[in-house]
């Protein structure tokens, strides 16, 4: 089940991009962050009712929104969960009348898989770049950026 997060996720949502983060797969966000845009998640949920992964669906500008935070804990890779939480982002956007998705990633084949296609990073409005300067990487992001156009 995928399901809009809900207060008691962010400690859930911190531990994991925390993990991914450390590894470098991603960039890590802090409570005060997570709990700033907790309206931009979603969560994957198993039967047990267990938080597996989660998700964010960023509004960035006009019609230009933002996959990302997308992570699945470790032992829970390979069930498919990231694809329903991408499914989840992209169903949302299209509700809200958004009509390009980017995500700013390492694996660029798992987006290729939607539809997305790589694109120049200079081609994203400069608005994208804010969380940029928090990053580890900054100014030396060596992320592919990819984007779906509906």
């Amino acid at each position: 089940m995928i399901r809009k997060a809900r207060q008691d996720d962010v400690r859930f949502i911190h531990k994991l991009l925390a993990h991914y983060g450390g590894q470098g797969d991603l960039l890590a966000r802090s409570l005060t962050d997570l709990y700033e845009f907790l309206r931009d998640f979603v969560i994957a949920e198993d039967d047990e009712g267990q938080a597996v992964g989660a998700c964010a669906l960023h509004l960035c500008w006009e019609d230009l929104c933002e996959i990302r935070s997308l992570a699945v804990l470790p032992e829970r890779g390979g069930e498919g969960w990231g694809t329903k939480l991408v499914e989840a982002c992209c169903s949302e956007a299209v509700t809200l009348g958004f009509n390009k998705i980017f995500a700013l990633t390492y694996r660029p084949s798992f987006f290729a898989r939607f539809d997305f296609k790589q694109v120049d990073k200079q081609l994203l409005p400069n608005k994208i770049w804010a969380d940029c300067i928090n990053c580890v990487k900054f100014p030396d992001c060596d992320e592919i950026a990819m984007l779906l156009e509906l």
